[in-house]
């Protein structure tokens, strides 16, 4: 897992899940005050996994309450700019995480496209603004070492993050609730450069 990948941060979730979208345009993204998450987010099955914003798409990622209710999500860069999002439980948490990365059947749902055209990515709760007083803080990608357990929520404000595009536009993939035998299950997200 180590060579391939790069642990760059992780976002936490209260059952509500993330969107990926080009910086420029998150500030059109009113989830909270003008309860764009509640009237389009809310009732999304998990095989819904873009919607439009502006004149682009965003990537619903992350937040699946099977795997869990109040998870972290853990972000990770492969080697070839891959960007993978991973929600997973189990008893050896740090190896559900890896084998999740690993796993390599074809996922269920359909692909969608979103499109970079600022050179960032912005990944935040839906839940959220995109920008403004509502909106979350969004951090710098941060590459550490995975984390051994899931561990509690963090007392510091939830953030998101802001990620140099790899690319102009990336594939976004889905797979919801994934059972890994006995040993644990997962979601995991992977917008992968065009």
């Amino acid at each position: 897992m180590e060579s391939r990948w790069t642990h760059i941060g992780r976002l936490w979730t209260n059952g509500e899940p993330y969107l990926a979208a080009d910086f420029g345009i998150r500030h059109l993204w009113l989830g909270s005050t003008e309860d764009e998450y509640f009237d389009r987010i809310v009732d999304l099955g998990p095989e819904e996994i873009s919607i439009p914003l502006g004149g682009e798409a965003a990537a619903i990622v992350g937040g699946d309450g099977v795997v869990r209710d109040d998870s972290w999500m853990e972000v990770f860069e492969s080697v070839d700019g891959i960007i993978a999002i991973v929600q997973a439980s189990g008893a050896d948490y740090r190896q559900v995480v890896g084998d999740a990365l690993e796993f390599a059947e074809a996922p269920a749902e359909a692909h969608a496209f979103i499109n970079t055209p600022s050179g960032q990515l912005a990944i935040f709760s839906a839940a959220c603004d995109g920008a403004g007083e509502q909106a979350m803080m969004l951090l710098p990608p941060h590459t550490g070492h995975m984390p051994v357990e899931h561990g509690p929520p963090s007392r510091d404000s939830d953030t998101g993050l802001r990620l140099p595009a790899g690319s102009a536009r990336y594939r976004v993939e889905a797979w919801s609730y994934t059972k890994l035998g006995d040993s644990g299950c997962f979601a995991r997200w992977l917008l992968i450069p065009q």
